[in-house]
């Protein structure tokens, strides 16, 4: 299993490569978001992998990442070490970051402290501030009693267009959330909750994918349009009769729309 170990943690990743070996590709970086996984990103590998360098990388403490110490702090700074130390081991200069949910926060996060690192940011479904009626069923002692597996089936319905998915993926997915240690989890979610991006969406200079369902709850309409005008070059689109996960629900339309972006970019982007 590819690991990098940044102070006292391993960072799991995986990179997919199927472009002509006689070609400089692009590299695609794929970024879960919360309590979630590379695994998440599955159906999306075969749809880029072809024409893009594909890495995906578990953030500390979620599928094959180890948990820091209890001790160390969990915050935004130290995902971006993470997968600066990832990019670095395998030599790569710049990433197309492609994220879901909160994932979008690092990648803007990264794009802010070191944008000479990020060619472009596509995020799907991620809110510049997590709403407050978003927390409203994550309570730290219940995670911390019966998992965060327990949190997740609690809050399909908010979090995922489950007519959209598969039930399998959907039984699948509560099991990949209830191997989250619970303090990672809280950490994790203290971190997102605690995150107010719109300040700063003026000064990420990168081209910016916006991609959510119209009808999230946890990354709104209006929020979205919000990011589109900051955000000094960006493109929103919004996905009729989709709330949120349209990452998940349709990865083969989310990749489309990611493909056509990336193409219409200047070449040395």
């Amino acid at each position: 299993m590819p690991l990098v170990r940044v102070g006292d943690v391993d960072v799991h990743y995986t990179l997919a490569d199927y472009t002509d070996p006689w070609r400089s590709a692009p590299t695609v970086l794929l970024y879960h978001g919360f309590g979630r996984n590379l695994e998440f990103w599955r159906r999306w590998v075969p749809l880029l992998a072809r024409d893009y360098r594909v890495l995906r990388i578990d953030a500390r403490g979620c599928g094959g990442s180890s948990a820091p110490p209890p001790s160390v702090p969990y915050t935004v700074d130290a995902l971006i070490e993470d997968v600066l130390a990832v990019i670095d081991r395998l030599g790569i200069e710049r990433v197309h970051w492609g994220a879901e949910a909160s994932g979008g926060h690092v990648g803007m996060a990264l794009a802010l402290e070191r944008p000479e690192r990020v060619a472009s940011l596509t995020l799907c479904n991620t809110p510049f501030q997590l709403p407050a009626s978003a927390n409203d069923l994550f309570i730290p002692e219940e995670v911390e009693r019966f998992g965060l597996g327990h949190w997740a089936a609690k809050t399909l319905e908010r979090r995922l267009d489950i007519a959209k998915i598969d039930r399998g993926w959907v039984d699948w997915s509560i099991a990949e959330f209830a191997k989250v240690p619970p303090r990672i989890a809280i950490a994790q979610h203290e971190m997102i909750a605690r995150a107010n991006l719109l300040p700063r969406l003026g000064s990420i200079t990168q081209p910016v994918l916006v991609m959510a369902g119209r009808d999230s709850k946890i990354a709104p309409q209006e929020q979205m349009t919000t990011m589109y005008r900051q955000l000094p070059h960006a493109k929103l689109v919004l996905f009729e009769g989709y709330g949120q996960g349209i990452a998940f629900t349709a990865p083969e339309r989310c990749v489309a729309e990611m493909r056509a972006f990336l193409q219409s970019l200047p070449a040395a982007a």
